[in-house]
């Protein structure tokens, strides 16, 4: 009997993610064109930015508008008997959470979709975008500092966050204005003040810009993220959002989630700069994520990286691709 439901509650999830396969890849897809004289931009000062190193774009690519889905995801699995991320129960992602983008899927897992779904499209190789791929076309021909602009658009009214992006201000914020009196406690073990209680309120913060006070301390083990809240809140998939709930957000070609919600593998290795990573040969994420600071999520931030076998409950992929050139 429990065999029977799991495989009727499988084929509903497949059919959720059905609608990609069903249209054709420029439906979901964006052309970007190339870019000979890319060049990664260097924020030298809070108000100086500069060319870094080139890498040049020397073909156009097709970037999907939007992130891969839970549902989407879904489909794969279910096809393919993969894997699924461990927030999922007994093989689904929590109910609601179709559009949100997938977390906790490793470098491997991604290049596995990309795999898959090019068999269903055999005029189309997928795969994961360059970093240069990723920030061309997050940061557009004028290279803006965010997706839209130069300017994040944070600011807060009538204590409400006004975003055009997801962040850590955003989850901060809810808390603030839903549970300003909810009682949580330190859970980290390394933690001196393990085991004590704060008022949310009491904890958290966010000013007019977005900035996030009590989010994290690594020194002493405490600010938010070391709570039993957040636990809970990453158990379930984390405070993402559907791919397409900041339509004041997408990119000058139309993509949207290119700053927020999920981190976004990419092809390239790195030296990660800084994190837990810090020193390490890694891929480079981009685009920062639900948990991530404001500045975290500009185009041009760098110094992020993941090692290719995790997998986080930040990260997750989108699709890079081009036509197959038909033979002579």
């Amino acid at each position: 009997m429990k065999r029977c439901i799991l495989a009727m509650l499988l084929f509903i999830t497949a059919l959720l993610a059905a609608g990609q396969e069903k249209m054709p890849p420029e439906r979901f897809l964006v052309k970007i064109p190339a870019n000979p004289e890319f060049a990664f931009i260097r924020k030298c000062s809070p108000h100086s930015r500069e060319r870094g190193e080139k890498s040049p774009v020397a073909s156009d690519y097709y970037l999907a508008i939007y992130p891969v889905t839970n549902a989407e995801y879904a489909r794969f699995t279910a096809e393919t008997g993969h894997r699924t991320p461990g927030y999922w129960k007994n093989g689904r992602f929590p109910p609601g959470r179709e559009k949100h983008p997938v977390l906790e899927v490793s470098y491997s897992d991604a290049e596995a979709y990309c795999k898959w779904l090019g068999k269903k499209y055999p005029g189309w190789n997928f795969r994961l975008p360059s970093e240069a791929e990723w920030e061309n076309a997050a940061a557009g021909p004028e290279h803006l500092e965010f997706p839209w602009g130069n300017h994040s658009g944070v600011h807060l009214k009538d204590a409400v966050l006004i975003s055009r992006f997801n962040f850590n201000a955003v989850a901060a914020a809810y808390y603030l204005k839903n549970h300003p009196e909810r009682q949580l406690t330190f859970i980290h073990r390394k933690s001196a003040q393990r085991g004590r209680q704060i008022r949310l309120s009491d904890l958290l913060s966010v000013d007019a810009s977005g900035k996030v006070r009590g989010w994290i301390d690594h020194r002493n083990y405490t600010g938010f993220v070391y709570t039993d809240l957040f636990r809970e809140l990453v158990l379930r998939g984390g405070f993402t959002t559907p791919v397409d709930f900041y339509p004041d957000g997408k990119s000058f070609y139309g993509c949207f989630d290119m700053a927020g919600n999920a981190w976004e593998w990419t092809s390239s290795d790195i030296i990660a700069a800084n994190g837990a990573e810090r020193g390490k040969r890694v891929k480079a994420i981009r685009g920062g994520s639900w948990y991530a600071g404001r500045n975290s999520c500009r185009t041009s931030y760098r110094g992020e990286g993941r090692n290719p076998k995790g997998r986080y409950g930040t990260v997750g992929f989108r699709l890079a691709a081009e036509k197959k050139t038909s033979p002579p």
